[in-house]
């Protein structure tokens, strides 16, 4: 089955109801705009013999209203469907998005996934309405307008469909180099879109390093790819356009050229070669807008694709293929088993993370000490379940980690990360992200030591940080991430680095907060005085967990940690 197949079954047939009377709506169009020539040419009939034709003149003129009304449902009834797509399919393509593991959406830059939920979803909304509208505008009005020109001369008619076919083969042709382009297109402008995203955020470093000419380069040799793709295109579709309207030009010269013979001849009155006539100019109209319709068509079927590659993957989640369902989360601190825990990015080859094992009774903290690129940060995403650990690796109070409910799972879980994200709003509303109340929050922002800095604030917690909170210094960014994760109840603290941007005198009254007791916890940090008072300290190296023990055991022995501690007591004693 085809994307376009899948899309179809998925979001149109709930409108199929829609789509009936809106193409009822359009015979009823095409009935009223073919008849008007019909009339026409029996008044002219009229006219010619000496009769009166007061009587088709009010005919034609309802008709014409006639159309005007119905012509317009019709389009409501086609575009309204196009337009609940539309919005179905954003809806559907977020959530997708965000139920996904980081390492699917790794796949595509920001740019491209930005594009696919804009432009690409726009070309699905033409594809549900407008497209729809046009392809069955067209069918119905060849079939009704078909019928009438076999009625008046079935020798004309058959003449007319010669051209039409052969400018249709001709069509075909050109719109399989079209869907090349498009596809092309598309992809360029993901390209683009990602390019301008990253400088506006990078916008900083780009200043500081002084890279504005490579960043325009960039900038313009992204933009002329974008144009040629895009003129390539542009090329190729005004030229189906002009070989349907020659194959309408043709059927007028056929038309004219024989029909004309037929009426000298008696065979047609003048009434009726004006009629039909008047039907084959109704169908230039459709037949020209038919190469829009395909382009668009083509350009769709390529937007589906693309959104298809989001949407059709199931998050990985094996909590939810477990026999019987997934396990409910714990709620309250759990006992953590970590058995040769292990871990490599796909597609690297690499190994991040090397057989770590440990126990960590429940509301014990358990301290995470080593090198960059020791693993300590994967680790924590192993254990917040941003990636998959292999079944057996993480037990929660014996139960293996991938068989309790994800959801629930990270509903129990307070997750700091090394480099937290802030969103552009206010420091109430980055505070509350996912907390059902502020009910904790005053309790919470003095554990993190956050309300002298509020009080500095103009509007206090309803002050806007600004993009990625670009307002804040580094250590303020640092607390408000570290009071958005505690302030929702949870049972585990999985706390990566978190206080690397504090001051001593902040990082010492926020310890004692972070370790009592009231969570399981996990602390990654570089530095020592952080980790001294956890039940047990891992040391991470390259291979794997070089040492362990308590912050007394580890510093009476010889090695990086050791080393870190003298090098830590140095810089104490030197300031």
């Amino acid at each position: 089955m085809s994307s376009v197949d899948r899309f179809f079954r998925r979001y149109l047939t709930g409108y199929l109801g829609w789509y009936a009377v809106g193409t009822a709506a359009l015979v009823a169009t095409n009935w009223m705009s073919v008849e008007i020539p019909m009339i026409l040419g029996r008044a002219i009939d009229a006219l010619t013999h000496g009769g009166d034709a007061t009587a088709e003149a009010g005919s034609i003129a309802l008709l014409g209203l006639g159309v005007i009304v119905v012509r317009t449902a019709s389009r409501l009834l086609f575009f309204t469907p196009g337009r609940l797509v539309e919005a179905r399919l954003k809806r559907d393509l977020f959530e997708r998005m965000i139920r996904q593991q980081p390492r699917f959406l790794r796949q595509w830059s920001v740019g491209d996934l930005v594009s696919r939920h804009t432009s690409d979803v726009n070309m699905a909304r033409l594809l549900a309405g407008f497209t729809a509208l046009g392809i069955v505008n067209t069918a119905v009005a060849l079939v009704v307008t078909g019928a009438q020109m076999i009625r008046i001369s079935p020798v004309l008619a058959a003449m007319t469909v010669i051209p039409v076919l052969v400018g249709f083969a001709i069509t075909q042709a050109v719109v399989r180099r079209l869907l090349f382009w498009m596809t092309a297109l598309q992809q360029q402008a993901a390209a683009l879109s990602d390019h301008v995203l990253t400088s506006y955020q990078g916008i900083g470093t780009v200043r500081v390093h002084r890279a504005h000419a490579a960043f325009e380069q960039r900038f313009q040799d992204l933009s002329a790819d974008w144009v040629r793709s895009s003129i390539r295109r542009s090329d190729l579709r005004v030229g189906i356009g002009p070989v349907l309207s020659l194959a309408a030009a043709l059927d007028v010269f056929l038309l004219l050229w024989f029909g004309g013979a037929m009426a000298i001849r008696g065979e047609l009155t003048v009434g009726e070669l004006v009629g039909f006539t008047s039907l084959a100019a109704y169908l230039v109209g459709p037949l020209r807008g038919m190469s829009f319709i395909v382009s668009l068509w083509k350009q769709s079927e390529a937007s589906i694709d693309r959104l298809e590659e989001v949407l059709r993957p199931e998050p990985e989640r094996p909590d939810l293929v477990r026999p019987g369902g997934p396990l409910p989360a714990p709620t309250q601190p759990p006992r953590i088993e970590l058995r040769n825990l292990g871990f490599t990015w796909p597609g690297t080859g690499r190994a991040a993370l090397h057989g770590v094992s440990a126990t960590l009774p429940p509301g014990r903290t358990l301290g995470v000490f080593g090198p960059t690129g020791a693993g300590k940060s994967t680790l924590l995403q192993l254990l917040a379940r941003l990636e998959n650990p292999a079944p057996g690796t993480v037990l929660v109070d014996g139960v293996d980690l991938l068989d309790l409910d994800l959801d629930g799972w990270r509903r129990a879980t307070c997750v700091v990360q090394q480099r937290p994200f802030l969103f552009s709003e206010t420091v109430r509303d980055n505070l509350l992200l996912g907390a059902p109340d502020d009910g904790r929050l005053d309790r919470i922002l003095a554990t993190v030591s956050l309300g002298p800095d509020l009080a500095s604030f103009p509007a206090g917690l309803d002050t806007p940080i600004g993009e990625a909170g670009v307002t804040l210094s580094g250590g303020q960014r640092q607390r408000v991430a570290l009071a958005r994760g505690l302030v929702r109840p949870h049972v585990v603290r999985l706390l990566d680095d978190v206080l690397s941007a504090v001051d001593a005198e902040t990082e010492a009254s926020l310890l004692p907060q972070l370790m009592c007791g009231d969570a399981t916890t996990v602390l990654v940090s570089h530095r020592i005085s952080a980790l001294r008072n956890a039940h047990e300290i891992l040391v991470l190296g390259d291979e794997g967990v070089v040492d362990r023990g308590t912050h007394a055991d580890l510093v009476t022995r010889p090695g990086p940690y050791q080393d870190a501690w003298h090098a830590e007591s140095q810089l104490r004693a030197a300031s």
